[in-house]
């Protein structure tokens, strides 16, 4: 089905109120780190209207992200993203950067996480530890942080040469259990429902992330491709928006020196970082191949 302008401009929408979402919350997210959530706890001691402006712009952002393109998915035609583009490979050598680096990370913490168990455990008694403490979940994460980096690297050598991605539908959803293992330990760490501040945007980044490098597996690997491409927008700009939303205001902080204010549960994570910017240039990059098909 052709796409009319109509369609275009209802598609332009979404990036708005993503760009209008971000300019909102990201300094709204800045005051309440410095005034009305508890460092140490990640809770709110108090809540006052910016708690609500917050929630309600990004929830408005998102149901528009959502909406809009899927009433135009009939219109909108699956296009090759990133073929024969060195942007795309440095955006994906950029992803799969932030990937090992998580992955290196993660997997430091759960050596870390040895190192301070009680000395007096037996092996059965460490084994039961590592559980309880989400160890399994961790080291899982980054062993499919570090094989997702190794996937972003194929896919973007693969835009310059070729290379059938269609060969990589396992590896395709390494991304996918990244976020998975991702969800499922922040729900496994004893402190983390305490941090509803933090916690409650992370995990809306990392189930959108999750949704989003799936359709994007399908598409690239063209596993039932038809009539999906919608799902590019709606699931990738909330990845970037409510990944933003978690990395600005943290490194605003970082930089300033008020680093004291960030919860050590919630970090300063290059990864929602990289998830931002792979998401955002796939949609952008996406919306100007589509109208390249459509002119041509």
């Amino acid at each position: 089905m052709k796409k009319t302008k109509n369609d275009s401009l209802i598609l332009r929408i979404p990036f708005f109120a993503v760009l209008a979402a971000i300019l909102i919350a990201v300094p709204l997210r800045v005051y309440q780190h410095a005034k009305l959530i508890n460092p140490s706890t990640g809770f709110f001691d108090e809540k006052d209207f910016s708690v609500i402006v917050v929630y309600g712009i990004l929830a408005v952002a998102m149901i528009i992200c959502i909406v809009l393109p899927y009433l135009c998915h009939k219109s909108i035609p699956t296009v090759t993203v990133g073929k024969n583009s060195k942007v795309f490979l440095a955006v994906s050598l950029i992803m799969a950067a932030g990937a090992v680096i998580s992955g290196v990370d993660l997997i430091t913490d759960f050596i870390d996480l040895i190192s301070n168990a009680p000395r007096y455990l037996d092996r059965d008694g460490l084994s039961a530890y590592i559980s309880a403490q989400g160890g399994t979940l961790l080291i899982a994460e980054g062993f499919f942080a570090a094989l997702s980096g190794f996937h972003f690297l194929i896919s973007g050598l693969s835009a310059l040469n070729e290379t059938a991605v269609s060969k990589f539908k396992i590896l395709a959803l390494s991304p996918v259990v990244w976020c998975v293992f991702r969800l499922l330990y922040r729900f496994k760490r004893t402190i983390a429902f305490t941090n509803v501040s933090d916690l409650f945007l992370e995990l809306f980044a990392i189930v959108f992330a999750m949704v989003f490098f799936l359709a994007f597996a399908q598409i690239r690997s063209k596993i039932d491709a038809e009539d999906i491409f919608w799902k590019i927008y709606a699931y990738g700009l909330p990845v970037a928006m409510f990944a933003l939303v978690c990395f600005i205001p943290k490194l605003i902080l970082l930089i300033t020196g008020k680093s004291e204010l960030i919860n050590p549960l919630h970090p300063v994570c290059i990864s929602d970082l990289t998830f931002a910017v792979y998401a955002i240039y796939v949609c952008i990059s996406s919306s100007k191949a589509e109208s390249n098909a459509n002119e041509n």
